[in-house]
């Protein structure tokens, strides 16, 4: 087989590192480009963000040009011709050396897809993870997928970068913590530990560590993080490890937070793009599209827009910016977004795809930051962006959902209104949420052969509790050979088809939670008409207590309440049903199989009682926090078999709570 060449003869370096000492020349020499660089005053912009905090503000004060570069000290080692890629079934080879030295390396990759679990020798049949994707004690949003080669470890594993809602008191901590997996087992994660920290300030300003993102430089062997210090800068430093850590006081390039929140980091032979959702303070400088956006009157959702910045070969000339790409689309010359933008190149679909936050409008006038939408490019920097194709029809064509994306690009949404029809395998969507509102914010990846989106759901009552999600996707061209992404269903099997009816499912995996069958999921964020009714719904507990058991579970099921699960599998059959529960128990479940009603498509299969009666004779287990739970049992009525969604209905005279769910599983 023919190797494919990663470099051509005569490879410029491309970073501002290269002129640190140990490369590109003389030691004298690179010591002065250096000092050069670290004097230079990161860009900055004329408009002052309102939203600046104390602290940010009077590290400004104190430096007359704002904060200076202080690139993180390394040698560079460039990749040499004789390198070659890994393809599906043939593994790589990365050969690098350094032009000062003369020191090289090399190592061997092994293939992307693994049909062979290498530790176990055993076949990759299943590989996944139910959602949540981490461990339930653990909160990370905004999570970026992608697949990087472990030098450490020998083999291809996913890096999730995200937020950290560490504490629950907030949206964002001050530091960043990154989890890993081998692609050929992702119900294996590893926690690499925390790889930023800004508990003790920072040089680059911000309060809180917002979305952040990893993209790998192949040409130097680097991988360089950027990072949204709000309300500062966002930061973009390296580290020789996709598992970091990336130093809070080294800065190959910065740029104020206003023109890129949320951004994230594209890299393509060498050369480092940076997207951002652009506020109206960063966008304002640029008199054409600051008179475009108010001759359109946009003023939804957040009133941001995507921007791409392509960056210099030297990150210290200047602004450090090449270009600026506003993604002129088929609608406007600029592409209005509500935050979270992400970058990749998908090489099967010949194009660039930008994926972002939409701010769908719903029928009630309801606001969804909870979707993700998409447009895509075959020129990057100067071609014309298309709204995605999801292959899912509109629904209500008569109203105008052009308000940051259409609802023709969108492919993910963690309110449920995307889900698979029962009766015919269709992808469907309805305008009525099915599980608690909030934002959602992610990326795509293809791991060991399968792509899929990576976002985060929301749980409690609060907004500062999210958990990492994913789903599959499907990845295809359309009838006219354009990108059509299918969009992923929530689901509690997540990165799995389905899950084993016989396992025990943790209750705390629901994608469906609802206060009755006619009252949609509410919101947990404001300038929302549901935003009011969260007391009344059922809602998964949290814990952060990686020791705690029977912490985490579903609690204020009342009189209607349903608590939905896709999708388990039943084989050729189960007889009956157990529930670990808790509380007054004064009241009844009804089991249901692919819908919670009869005139939505769904078969009742079985019923159990929930009283003190039920649970005197019943297995009891005791959770950390002293909580006694008991295993209430039920034969069902009828014997499901296949792949089906499983919906509980609990019911009583009262008003009050009934019980809270922990477990259940199928016998």
């Amino acid at each position: 087989m023919k190797k494919k060449a990663l470099v051509a003869a005569g490879l410029v370096m491309t970073v501002a590192a290269s002129l640190l000492a140990g490369c590109g020349g003389s030691p004298e020499a690179a010591a002065a480009s250096s000092g050069a660089a670290e004097e230079t005053a990161a860009v900055s912009s004329s408009a002052e963000t309102a939203e600046t905090s104390a602290d940010s503000a009077a590290e400004a004060e104190s430096a007359e040009e704002g904060p200076v570069l202080n690139p993180k000290e390394r040698d560079i080692y460039v990749l040499q011709d004789d390198s070659y890629e890994a393809t599906e079934t043939e593994g790589g080879y990365r050969h690098y050396k350094c032009e000062a030295t003369g020191d090289e390396y090399s190592y061997e990759t092994d293939p992307l897809v693994y049909t062979v679990n290498p530790k176990t020798g055993e076949e990759i049949t299943v590989n996944g993870k139910a959602n949540p994707v981490l461990p339930e004690w653990e909160h990370v949003p905004d999570g970026e997928p992608a697949v990087y080669w472990s030098k450490e470890d020998d083999e291809w594993r996913v890096y999730l970068y995200g937020s950290h809602d560490l504490d629950g008191t907030g949206m964002c901590s001050k530091d960043y913590v990154v989890w890993s997996a081998p692609v050929y087992d992702m119900s294996d994660w590893r926690l690499e530990g925390t790889v930023t920290d800004i508990n003790n300030g920072s040089t680059y300003g911000g309060d809180k560590l917002f979305a952040p993102d990893c993209a790998y430089d192949l040409q130097t062997d680097t991988y360089y993080m950027i990072s949204n210090q709000m309300y500062g800068n966002s930061v973009l430093r390296a580290s020789g490890s996709p598992a970091g850590p990336w130093d809070e006081s080294e800065a190959e390039w910065l740029i104020e937070t206003n023109m890129a929140y949320d951004p994230s980091i594209y890299i393509e032979d060498g050369t480092i793009y940076i997207t951002g959702a652009v506020r109206g303070s960063g966008y304002e400088q640029y008199p054409e599209i600051a008179e475009a956006i108010a001759a359109d009157e946009y003023s939804s959702g957040m009133k941001l827009v995507g921007a791409i910045f392509q960056l210099k070969k030297d990150l210290s000339d200047g602004d450090g910016i090449e270009a600026i790409s506003w993604l002129p689309n088929d609608e406007r010359i600029y592409l209005p977004i509500f935050e979270g933008p992400s970058l990749d190149y998908i090489e099967e679909l010949g194009a660039y795809i930008f994926t972002y936050v939409s701010n769908d409008i719903g029928a009630d006038g309801t606001s969804y930051n909870s979707t993700i939408g998409y447009v895509w490019t075959d020129d990057l920097m100067n071609g014309t962006w298309h709204y995605g194709d999801n292959g899912v029809e509109e629904t209500y064509p008569e109203l105008d959902y052009l308000i940051s994306g259409n609802r023709g690009n969108i492919i993910s949404d963690t309110s449920g209104r995307y889900s698979v029809d029962p009766a015919t395998g269709e992808m469907t969507f309805s305008e009525f949420p099915t599980h608690v509102m909030g934002n959602n914010h992610g990326g795509i990846a293809r791991i060991n052969g399968q792509w899929y989106y990576f976002g985060h759901r929301q749980i409690t009552t609060e907004e500062s509790s999210r958990q990492a999600i994913a789903g599959r996707l499907t990845i295809e061209k359309n009838e006219a050979g354009e990108p059509l992404i299918r969009p992923m269903e929530y689901t509690s099997s997540g990165m799995l088809e389905s899950l084993d009816a016989f396992a025990v499912t943790e209750a705390s995996s629901a994608c469906y939670l609802l206060e009755a069958i006619d009252h949609q999921a509410p919101s947990i964020e404001g300038k929302n008409p549901h935003s009011d009714c969260i007391v009344n719904a059922p809602y998964i507990t949290t814990t952060r207590d990686e020791n705690a058991t029977y912490a985490a579970y579903v609690t204020n099921l009342k009189n209607g309440s349903i608590a939905g699960y896709k999708y388990l599998d039943f084989a050729e059959g189960a007889a009956g049903v157990k529930l670990l529960v808790s509380g007054s128990l004064n009241g009844s479940v009804e089991i249901w199989l692919d819908a919670p009603a009869e005139e939505q498509g769904g078969t009742r299969i079985g019923s159990a009682a929930l009283s003190g009666e039920a649970a005197a004779d019943a297995e009891k287990v005791t959770g950390s926090d002293g909580t006694e739970w008991s295993w209430i049992s039920a034969q069902l009525e009828e014997v499901p078999t296949g792949v089906h969604g499983v919906y509980f209905v609990f019911s009583n005279e009262a008003a009050d709570e009934i019980c809270s769910l922990a477990e259940f599983v199928f016998e």
